[in-house]
């Protein structure tokens, strides 16, 4: 006579907005005598991407971390499935990019499964292990996330160069940190902490706009006006952004520039590289000294 399985009723965090809409509630069964660390591998999450870390809570009870670099890694000693428990629950928590190695440790010292509170001491972490990746990357690998144009124009400007690798630019620039990073198809650009200011595609109008804002900022530590005059060549024009009263005005256009923008600096400098290569701009931009 086949013994009975054993019913396991598994669940999982949703990741992002639109995978919540769906359930993700599913049903298994298994054969009695069969580990949990087996039970957890079959049942594992559907979305295998490497460095994101799960949590299995097994009948109420912080069990595991499950992730598609280590596989089932046990926080508890492994048991098995047992006809006493005919029915099992498991849920997988998302501890989001958390290093999964690192997460095992802290959890296995007994560190409350407290996602927030981890992620938060990990973060220092993650930006030590982002900025030596892109050292690597930066010593390694010839491709460069700007032209040498755009670099050589950011120079003249007086931005100090700290990293330049494939996927970012760090540059300092009168004491404030900025970053350029590529994010998919979209160049953003970010200026001391917080969001991005500006987020843009093609690359070669991302640089334009780049050494605009960059120009703007160096007549101004000159005591000029951040702009001189000039004429606006046509661009796509920039429509106001749905949720941006709770601080400064954003703005996007679509078309054959794509961009977000926030705030007014952002759109002068916009208005003034639409039309114009890098090279145009600095040669606008230094020799143009009037206040006015």
């Amino acid at each position: 006579m086949t013994a009975p399985q054993i019913t396991v009723n598994v669940d999982r965090d949703s990741v992002a907005m639109g995978d919540d809409a769906i359930s993700h509630a599913r049903v298994t069964h298994f054969a009695p005598g069969t580990p949990v660390s087996r039970m957890l591998e079959a049942s594992a999450p559907e979305i295998h991407s490497r460095g994101w870390s799960w949590v299995a809570v097994v009948g109420g009870e912080v069990s595991a971390v499950w992730s598609a670099d280590h596989g089932v890694r046990l926080l508890v000693p492994d048991r098995a499935l047992s006809p006493e428990r005919p029915v099992e629950t498991v849920h997988f928590r998302y501890f989001l990019q958390i290093d999964p190695e690192w997460l095992f440790q802290r959890l296995a010292e007994g560190a409350p499964a407290h996602r927030d509170t981890l992620a938060a001491e990990y973060a220092p972490i993650a930006v030590r292990k982002r900025e030596q990746e892109l050292h690597r990357r930066e010593r390694e690998q010839r491709e460069r996330l700007l032209s040498a144009q755009c670099v050589g124009a950011l120079q003249t400007l007086g931005a100090a160069i700290e990293l330049h690798a494939d996927s970012e630019c760090h540059f300092d620039l009168h004491a404030e940190h900025w970053v350029v990073r590529r994010a998919d198809t979209m160049t953003q650009v970010f200026r001391g902490s917080g969001a991005p200011v500006a987020s843009i595609r093609p690359i070669a109008f991302a640089e334009s706009w780049i050494v605009a804002a960059v120009a703007a900022e160096a007549r101004a530590a000159r005591g000029l006006a951040a702009l001189p005059a000039h004429e606006a060549l046509p661009a796509p024009e920039l429509r106001p952004m749905v949720g941006s009263r709770l601080g400064p005005q954003r703005w996007t256009s679509t078309g054959a520039i794509t961009a977000q923008l926030t705030g007014d600096d952002a759109v002068a400098s916009y208005r003034l590289a639409a039309g114009r290569t890098v090279d145009e701009i600095v040669a606008l931009m230094l020799l143009r000294d009037d206040v006015g």
